[in-house]
């Protein structure tokens, strides 16, 4: 019987605060300023009229890997969409040095599909965007 890993709070909490915290950097460097507060919508709220949800996908190491042919984000990330208001998923490699930038218009429900992982063995609903749809910058 395989064994499948249990969530760690601790593990997460410190990936989430380092992802937002290298994204932000990067959008105050681009002068792009950013307001916080937990209103348990999208991550960073930014003055400027879009929103962003960020994540760290911590088997992403240097390259993307050619065989990941598409990114996944999940489908519970809709509700951001219902805010009428554009914004952007960034998910950045395990050392928050690059990102994958997918614009909510791409959150299409075509691209929507069941994927079993650690957490839900039986699956969970993502979008599956191809990568092609992504644009990769270096932070």
């Amino acid at each position: 019987m395989m064994k499948h890993k249990v969530f760690k709070k601790s593990a997460y909490d410190a990936f989430d605060s380092k992802g937002k915290a290298a994204w932000r950097a990067y959008l105050d460097s681009i002068g792009i300023f950013t307001k916080i507060f937990e209103d348990y919508g999208p991550d960073i709220q930014a003055f400027h009229p879009y929103f962003h949800e960020v994540e760290v996908k911590s088997t992403w190491e240097d390259e993307w890997p050619s065989e990941w042919k598409t990114i996944h984000i999940p489908a519970r990330k809709k509700k951001y969409l219902a805010l009428k208001k554009k914004g952007f998923f960034i998910v950045l490699n395990k050392s928050c040095t690059k990102a994958k930038i997918i614009e909510s218009k791409d959150l299409d429900d075509s691209y929507l599909v069941e994927i079993p992982n650690r957490r839900h063995p039986k699956g969970e609903y993502f979008y599956d965007i191809p990568i092609e749809k992504t644009k990769e910058i270096i932070l």
